[in-house]
């Protein structure tokens, strides 16, 4: 009989189609340690889930990883919800995890985590709202259990280190369900009474246990309060919401309780030293008087405020003098510089000026009067001369001796060639004219 041969993929397909048919995990939640955890770029998550004896390889796709309400880290012990299949290429075994919360608590912390992020966004965790601490705290509100550890804790410190602390309780439940209005209730009336300060305690628990104080109405509360409030719940590991809105978070109630208080000893001792500080002070303050005491005491114008009196009047009578003689000097130097301003001023002023040059023009006036005589004068002596010369040698001169002048034609013959016989010419005497006609002329030889 010949055997039956399949590939490994074919056997790979019929395992998975077997498994999918009869493996289901519907309403069963997987526990165990995230191991080998890689979280891709695309958003898938990638590992493995074990516990002491096995392990399987998951994978959690992107679109569920976005519903996680936690962040995944390794190590960390978890509760999966998934299908099983086969993953062909490897013929690996595999959950397809659908949903994942951590171990223990489970829907709880899921719950605070919701919680938390919504208060944070709304601000309600935010440093800028948070109250400072007043600068002397003597009365305080406790809000706790009545017979709860964290009261006495609370109580023996502040005994320990201010027992002078004012110290109010206001009872409330610090556990179960009704816890939270319990708490709201006291906060509510603490805040009402003028305390300098509030303590919300309570000692250690579980998470279960302290969860009353994730209320997010207690939240809300804390946050509205005018009075500076101190948290201190549980132990240092622990953390609640209402711590995150108090002004200050403690890791116990013993912590709260010291940071309100003073330490006695301390402020004792800082007592002593203000005090020896104060008596060196005031004993340096009187040895400085009594030194400022005895000068004044050796003081001579104390000792004789009558002569003193009398030296200050000559001092004063000596400075009146002075400051009579220079308030003369100063009104002399004034007056001088006055006439001297009032001289500069004139010599400018239009007046000054037309004046200067009306007397500047009567003087050129005169000059030109002068000059005009002189030039007169030289310019007739001139003309004098002139005349006479011309005089002598003006042709009536010459006839006035005796002599004529023979005229033809507007024109003086001088020469026998000028007229020709029985040609009429005039001629000119001293005391008038002849009118004469050619009859002869005759050439000399000279």
């Amino acid at each position: 009989m010949s055997a039956r041969v399949v590939s490994v993929s074919a056997l790979l397909s019929r395992l998975k189609n077997l498994i999918a048919q009869n493996v289901i995990l519907d309403g069963i939640w997987i526990e165990g340690e995230i191991s080998d955890l890689t979280k891709h770029r695309s958003g898938h998550y990638y590992f493995s889930i074990k516990d002491a004896r096995s392990e399987m390889s998951c994978v959690m796709f992107a679109s569920y990883v976005s519903r996680l309400r936690f962040d995944v880290q390794e190590g960390m012990k978890v509760l999966v919800s998934a299908s099983v299949n086969i993953y062909e290429q490897r013929g690996s075994l595999q959950l397809y995890v659908r949903s994942m919360r951590p171990a223990g608590i489970g829907e709880l912390y899921l719950e605070f985590e919701q919680r938390r992020k919504l208060l944070e966004e709304q601000g309600y965790f935010d440093d800028s709202r948070k109250k400072a601490q007043p600068a002397w705290i003597g009365n305080i509100g406790i809000i706790t259990a009545r017979e709860g550890a964290a009261l006495q804790d609370v109580l023996i410190t502040l005994q320990q280190r201010w027992p002078m602390m004012k110290v109010t309780l206001y009872p409330s439940l610090v556990q179960g369900q009704n816890a939270p209005a319990s708490l709201i209730r006291a906060l509510k009336q603490a805040d009402a009474k003028g305390h300098d300060a509030l303590l919300l305690v309570r000692g250690g628990g579980s998470f279960e246990d302290l969860f009353c104080f994730n209320d997010v109405g207690l939240v809300k509360t804390i946050a509205s309060l005018k009075t500076f409030i101190v948290a201190g719940i549980g132990h240092e590991v622990d953390t609640t919401l209402a711590e995150l809105a108090a002004d200050v978070r403690v890791a116990t109630p013993t912590y709260a309780a010291q940071h309100v208080s003073r330490d006695q000893y301390e402020v004792r001792q800082r007592i002593a030293g203000m005090q020896a500080l104060m008596t060196d002070t005031m004993q340096a303050m009187l040895r400085q008087d009594q030194r400022l005491l005895a000068t004044y005491k050796n003081n001579p114008y104390l000792r004789d405020p009558l002569t003193w009196i009398i030296e200050k009047q000559l001092r004063l009578d000596q400075l009146d003098a002075q400051m009579q003689h220079a308030m003369a000097r100063t009104m002399n130097e004034a007056n001088t510089r006055e006439q001297a301003l009032k001289n500069e001023l004139y010599s400018h002023s239009p007046a000054h000026t037309l004046e200067k040059h009306r007397l500047a023009l009567h003087g050129m006036q005169e000059r030109l009067r002068q000059s005009v005589r002189v030039y007169t004068d030289s310019k007739k002596e001139q003309l004098r001369r002139q005349a006479a010369l011309l005089n002598a040698c003006s042709p009536l001169q010459i006839l006035s001796r005796g002599y004529s002048i023979v005229l033809h034609d507007d024109h003086i013959v001088s020469s026998v060639e000028m007229a020709e016989v029985d040609e009429k010419v005039t001629i000119r005497m001293q005391d008038g004219l002849l009118q004469a006609t050619i009859t002869q002329k005759e050439k000399s030889n000279g």
